[in-house]
């Protein structure tokens, strides 16, 4: 048999060396990593105030145009404040449906930036929590035929990032809804 003499084994120098090269490649591909999975995080969140903003408009455009179907002389809708109250006849003489804001979080941020719940109450039913992160509803009436709905919604977590209103996006959505149910 023969022997190496010359075979060499690695060095404690050469395993050190190895080592811190291994150390800093993970730590650059952990904080690549980490910075990757926060901006996915935000993005969904952007993404989910927008859907959820899209869908809560639509079904109070739904209800809102239902303003005044079949109950004559009564009037179609009131607005109080961040409340609307829409009546129409489908199910009863005179059907309701309230849409109004309900606190629910205390974060200790300002008014404006605190998440509210939007709540629906039908006829006398239970409200039912409607959406949330909603930090504004208003009701305006640009004509006699036409309520304009704004709708300011909060993302649910804070983006350092984000320079403005503490680090959390809010984003304000309006629509127009015509009444065609009004006999003016």
């Amino acid at each position: 048999m023969k022997y190496l003499n010359n075979s060499r084994g690695t060095t404690l120098l050469e395993l050190m060396v190895a080592t811190a090269l291994t150390g800093v490649l993970m730590a650059a591909g952990l904080s690549f990593y980490t910075n990757m999975h926060s901006q996915t995080l935000l993005q969904e969140d952007i993404s989910d105030m927008q859907q959820n903003s899209r869908n809560v408009l639509d079904e109070l455009a739904r209800t809102t145009r239902n303003a005044g179907f079949k109950i004559g002389s009564h009037v179609p809708y009131v607005i109080n404040g961040d409340s609307l109250y829409v009546f129409f006849n489908e199910t009863q003489p005179v059907d309701t449906v309230l849409y109004y804001l309900v606190d629910y979080l205390q974060c200790g941020l300002p008014d404006d930036l605190t998440p509210k719940k939007l709540a629906r109450r039908i006829n006398s039913g239970a409200p039912v929590e409607f959406a949330d992160y909603i930090t504004d509803i208003s009701f305006t009436v640009p004509s006699a035929k036409t309520i304009e709905i704004s709708l300011e919604v909060r993302a649910v977590r804070t983006d350092p990032d984000y320079d403005l209103n503490q680090g959390i996006r809010t984003k304000t959505y309006t629509q127009r809804v015509s009444l065609k149910n009004l006999n003016l």
